[in-house]
């Protein structure tokens, strides 16, 4: 089931992220939503020691996966960044 979770976590930041680069202009805009998402899961994941019980290890297990398929996406984005050609204007 985790692995399941960070397939579709990590398909949909790449839709997101391609989304964000299509809608700004701005050069790294893609890599925006990788960063802010992996901030998000840190979060998340300190938050889940406060929970108790199974709730706050439900918690930690999707915010690991939120970080792990952020990074998976972060490196995507990069790479694909580095070696795509610069369009002249």
């Amino acid at each position: 089931m985790f692995w399941l979770q960070t397939a579709i976590f990590t398909i949909v930041i790449l839709c997101l992220s391609w989304w964000a680069g299509k809608r700004s202009r701005q050069r790294h805009a893609e890599l925006i939503v990788p960063i802010c998402l992996i901030l998000f899961g840190l979060v998340l994941l300190i938050g889940s020691f406060f929970i108790g019980r199974w709730e706050g290890m439900a918690l930690s297990l999707s915010s690991v996966s939120i970080v792990l398929s952020s990074i998976i996406c972060l490196i995507i984005v990069a790479g694909i960044q580095f070696f795509k050609k610069d369009v002249p204007s």
